[in-house]
């Protein structure tokens, strides 16, 4: 066994309780976080020694299943089969009380309660936190779960994302009053069609497009933090062609595991998604998307469009969708074709669109009588606008916002206003 994996062993038995436990197997995984960092994951499978060795299939009750940042040496995971904790149990909390739960979490990560996570969710026998600073949350956030048997007995532990620390904050107080993020406000009351599926039809309703407002109301952060988000690049391409290909797209195998060998770890190779697209990779797909709708879908030129291009398990994906906003765009239908980046060739790709089948044959949406500013006007006592950091790239801190929320809408031809959970 390598010198460094060796140690590693050694170190997550000895933290961890696992002495009368023998290493069954383990594997090497790859991840990208939300700041284009490269993390390598090493997943160990600890069986008790007097576990029945008949089968090597699967993990027998007891068996620790563990994944540790391999470089940092960061216990990532803990999961104990069949909810049968076999280890050292004055390694862990001895029950599920909070207080137990929360300075044993502490000890093991260095973090603070309260300064770095809070309580978001609790069950009699399971707790979950997330990230926060100074007791307000963090976007992207980070996560803890810890789960107990019957006994008391931790069963599960994990850690996923990220709990900043002080340096990476930009201090400010919240100064987001209801006059300075209302304008802001306004313009995220949209009109969308959402399916009715009582009535078999397209119900036109306003609601509030969720967005964070930076703390001087001069800007909006989107929603969404996706890993592979960091990659984007907008695009706004009409399709056309003058006429199709013949023959038939053929889909590819694609590799989408994200196992790698230990050479690779030990060489801390950066994730390929962390390598940025080029200009000349970025025109190259914009031509393989041509081709590709030239052969799968010939009769709709000038009907989709290219929106985006993004990296993605080593691959390129093209977001298509259509270039009518209509009650589809309610649902963000699109196509996803997924390209080779060696080769820069098609290799398969998703129809969502097939996912809007169940609604085809629902009744069209009446005519809004109600309008943009009126709909408004019936929202601004339901919004909800709550102090969180996010993560700001260009600055490359987390700085002070406003999460914009409204759990209502209003029915565009009645004028009611409706919980949106209830549709």
């Amino acid at each position: 066994m390598n010198e460094q994996v060796q140690e590693l062993v050694e170190n997550v038995r000895e933290n961890l309780g696992l002495n009368s436990h023998q290493l069954k197997r383990y594997h090497f995984f790859r991840e990208k976080n939300h700041f284009n960092e490269t993390i390598y994951i090493m997943n160990m499978e600890w069986s008790p020694n007097d576990a029945d060795s008949s089968s090597e299939d699967f993990n027998t009750a007891g068996t620790a299943v563990v994944d540790v940042n391999f470089h940092t040496k960061e216990v990532r995971r803990i999961v104990f089969v069949q909810d049968l904790n076999s280890a050292d149990h004055t390694r862990y909390p001895s029950s599920a009380a909070k207080e137990d739960v929360i300075e044993w979490i502490e000890d093991r990560t260095g973090l603070t309660f309260g300064r770095q996570f809070l309580i978001a969710h609790e069950e009699k026998q399971a707790l979950s936190f997330g990230a926060a600073v100074d007791n307000i949350p963090v976007t992207p956030t980070g996560t803890i779960e810890v789960a107990f048997n019957d006994d008391g007995e931790l069963t599960l532990f994990s850690i996923d994302g990220t709990f900043p620390d002080g340096e990476q904050i930009a201090w400010e107080p919240f100064a987001l009053t209801p006059d300075k993020y209302e304008p802001v406000a306004k313009s995220q009351c949209q009109l969308l069609e959402l399916p009715d599926q009582g009535q078999e039809k397209w119900l036109p309703m306003y609601g509030m497009e969720e967005v964070f407002i930076a703390n001087d109301a001069e800007r909006t952060i989107p929603f969404t933090f996706e890993a592979d988000r960091y990659s984007f690049v907008s695009k706004d391409e009409i399709l056309r062609w003058d006429e199709p290909l013949d023959g038939e797209f053929e889909r590819k195998e694609m590799d989408l595991s994200p196992e790698v060998t230990l050479e690779t770890v030990l060489a801390n190779v950066p994730h390929p998604d962390t390598i940025p697209l080029t200009d000349a990779e970025a025109g190259a797909c914009e031509r393989e998307v041509i081709r590709f709708m030239r052969l799968v879908y010939p009769d709709e030129s000038g009907k989709r469009k290219l929106t985006g291009i993004y990296l993605q398990n080593g691959y390129i994906v093209a977001e298509i969708k259509p270039v009518k906003d209509d009650a589809k765009n309610a649902l963000d239908i699109k196509i996803k074709l997924l390209i080779e980046r060696d080769t820069l060739t098609a290799m398969n790709y998703i129809d969502q669109d097939r996912l809007f089948e169940a609604f085809k044959h629902f009744t069209e949406a009446d005519e809004a009588a109600v309008s943009q500013e009126e709909a408004f006007d019936k929202l601004r006592g339901y919004l909800e606008m709550d102090p969180v950091y996010v993560y700001d790239a260009s600055s490359d801190s987390y700085i002070m916002c406003g999460k914009l929320d409204c759990a209502y809408g209003v029915n565009a031809v009645t004028g009611e206003v409706v919980a949106l959970n209830t549709l």
